[in-house]
């Protein structure tokens, strides 16, 4: 399995921004970076779970549920808008404990399974840097803890970005949500693109 290219693949579309990276900076910008910790983490369990499940059912997905990339899109879609549309909704006046429940553990974990980003860079992974070269279980497992240290590290930066920045974001927050939100939206329609 050629390790450099798999990394190179994974830091460019982890790094790049989507739901979990824009979510994090979202997240510290409210709350602040330890409280964005579970979160973070969350989306790396996503991931590594996503990861190891495309390992799991890759051949399969195509074969016997061929719509299945287009329901999962539809599905994705639709949440990316919607955390778009809370956004660029949001007045900043949001409780903590509100905040604490949308960036949470569960939160980030549960959005990797209708990331379509995440769904799409899973199956590409596994299915250009692993299948091709017998796969075994360690294999799997491997790449999966690897991608799932990639999702920490790319989710934790951008949520630090967010702390470090909070000052300044907290400033412009109307045209920061405004931003943010039609990123997401561009998240959204790129998956159709």
């Amino acid at each position: 399995m050629p390790l450099f290219p798999l990394l190179s693949y994974a830091f460019a579309a982890s790094f790049t921004p989507g739901p979990n990276n824009l979510m994090a900076l979202d997240g510290a910008r409210r709350v602040g970076f330890q409280s964005m910790r579970p979160f973070v983490v969350g989306v790396a369990a996503g991931c590594f779970g996503v990861i190891l499940l495309s390992g799991l059912l890759n051949l399969m997905l195509y074969r016997w549920l061929p719509g299945i990339r287009i329901g999962m899109g539809v599905l994705g879609t639709a949440y990316m808008l919607w955390l778009a549309f809370k956004i660029l909704a949001s007045t900043g006046a949001a409780g903590q404990e509100e905040v604490r429940r949308v960036y949470s553990l569960r939160a980030g974990f549960l959005l990797q399974f209708v990331n379509p980003k995440l769904l799409m860079y899973g199956i590409t992974a596994v299915s250009t840097f692993v299948m091709p070269y017998n796969p075994s279980w360690p294999d799997l497992l491997g790449v999966s803890l690897l991608l799932g240290a990639v999702a920490l590290a790319s989710s934790g930066s951008w949520a630090l970005f967010g702390a470090l920045f909070q000052p300044w974001l907290i400033q412009h927050e109307r045209s920061f949500n405004i931003v943010m939100a039609l990123l997401l939206a561009y998240s959204a329609a790129a998956v159709w693109l």
